[in-house]
């Protein structure tokens, strides 16, 4: 699996805004590939975070639960101060690390190639930072009521140069929300990305961003690969 990259016509949207998108970057036989693989996928992790910190839930788990204890675990998520999110994962980094991919091997092929010299020499000269040493990696999904709110991804010690989004979602609908929104210094919206098929969006750390609530009754799951450039040695889970 090779992502295919145009980074020269790019350059002056990245120069310029901090952020660019790349249009088809997988193959239609990778894409397809990986399609077949993620819909098989049924261990899914919820997260959030409550109380002050990342909470990893089963989300087969929480859907089956009754509609009071829902009710009162959306209750308290709403009621939390301060930086929170709801979306689920499956933790392709750590997984990777864990020895755990075998039962996803497109998801490990993508992985490998994130990490390629080819794609990684593509993001050194984009975004010219020589210091991109790896990337890591988890696959999202936001469905109806899943929201990540106004952040920068500046995290001490985790050394992130640039975020990603690889999205795997075919038709969304603005209309919809899960939108990748980019904020000003006065917290306005500036720009709005929605999530395009096999399209790549990379943009620096730290810019503010949020991804809007996908809105209640949406039957449709916006799904991405999500993860961040890295400078230095991967330092592992």
């Amino acid at each position: 699996m090779q992502l295919q990259c145009d980074v020269s016509a790019a350059r002056s949207d990245m120069d310029k805004l901090g952020r660019v998108r790349l249009p088809a970057v997988l193959t239609q036989q990778d894409l397809a590939a990986l399609h077949q693989e993620i819909a098989r996928i049924n261990n899914w992790n919820l997260v959030t975070r409550m109380q002050g910190r990342h909470l990893d839930l089963d989300a087969n788990a929480m859907q089956m639960l009754p509609q009071a204890q829902l009710h009162e675990f959306q209750q308290r998520l709403a009621e939390e101060p301060g930086f929170t999110y709801l979306f689920e994962n499956y933790p392709v980094y750590d997984k990777w690390h864990a020895g755990q991919l075998a039962a996803t091997p497109q998801l490990a092929r993508l992985f490998s190639s994130l990490n390629s010299d080819a794609f990684l020499n593509d993001m050194r000269e984009l975004l010219q930072a020589p210091d991109i040493g790896f990337a890591d990696a988890q696959l999202t999904c936001y469905r109806s009521g899943h929201f990540l709110e106004l952040h920068d991804d500046a995290i001490e010690g985790k050394a992130r140069v640039a975020a990603f989004v690889l999205s795997l979602t075919d038709n969304w609908q603005e209309s919809w929300g899960g939108m990748l929104e980019f904020y000003d210094q006065d917290g306005q919206v500036t720009e709005r990305f929605s999530p395009e098929l096999n399209c790549l969006s990379l943009f620096k750390v730290p810019i503010p961003h949020a991804v809007s609530r996908v809105q209640p009754g949406i039957p449709n799951s916006r799904i991405s690969v999500t993860g961040w450039l890295r400078s230095g040695r991967d330092p592992g889970p």
